[in-house]
């Protein structure tokens, strides 16, 4: 744990200096307050579960962005491979990548409170546990679209192809609820299972299952081994 640390610090002090996570972050709030504001003053509705939908359909974009230079980034330049070989495993490596990542998300999130503020101020009987729940959901939902970033920039060394495959990948599990309504019933409540937007809509409404925080967990847990099992295939097939 401390060695994953030691790397989260790392990487928080690498994406302080530099200029394109600044720019990420920005881009990301403007958006959502750009639909926060139409939500509010546009069409009058001080409610909290729309805005948590915006800031979740943001999270394909924004959380590969900063997760494709995780692995990719490193390996193009070669310092992966550098890091690789220093007494730290590797399973630390990568959830130090996952630590830093969160943070840079939580602290997206936490800029967006000032919407919580805004609809308390301008609303009347805002259900604050449900605004509780409802970012407690977005954060664990984050932390597997986190784990999908850094597999996804596991796979090549290009971190425009690793920003595009996580996209791919996070866009199927959040489009699911698109297309279980042109499914046969058997399918559709098989299918429903791995939509995300399915299990946020309990956190969504102030309710916390868990069995919704224990697939969110499995899901991240399924994609930090994958992007483990596929480092330690590459420095297998490097050393033969």
């Amino acid at each position: 744990m401390r060695a994953s640390l030691v790397i989260a610090k790392k990487e928080l002090g690498t994406a302080v200096r530099s200029v394109s996570y600044y720019i990420i972050f920005i881009i990301f709030l403007v958006i959502a307050g750009l639909f926060f504001s139409n939500t509010i003053f546009k069409f009058g509705q001080a409610d909290m579960r729309i805005s948590f939908g915006i800031l979740h359909a943001l999270f394909l974009f924004f959380i590969p962005a900063i997760t494709m230079t995780s692995i990719a980034g490193e390996t193009s330049s070669g310092t992966f491979e550098l890091l690789a070989t220093m007494p730290i495993k590797l399973n630390s490596i990568l959830w130090g990548k996952f630590f830093a990542a969160l943070a840079i998300l939580k602290s997206v999130i936490l800029c967006t409170l000032i919407y919580f503020v805004i609809i308390m101020v301008l609303g009347r009987g805002v259900d604050i546990g449900a605004v509780i729940t409802g970012y407690i959901g977005l954060i664990i939902a984050g932390c597997a679209y986190i784990a999908i970033g850094i597999f996804a920039s596991s796979l090549p060394s290009n971190q425009i192809l690793a920003f595009i495959i996580g996209v791919v990948i996070s866009a199927f599990f959040f489009g699911i609820r698109y297309i279980i309504g042109m499914l046969p019933l058997g399918l559709m409540e098989f299918f429903q299972f791995f939509s995300f937007d399915f299990h946020l809509q309990n956190f969504f409404k102030g309710v916390i299952d868990l069995r919704d925080i224990l697939f969110f967990g499995v899901v991240t847990l399924s994609f930090m081994l994958l992007a483990e099992f596929i480092l330690r295939t590459r420095n297998l097939m490097q050393e033969k």
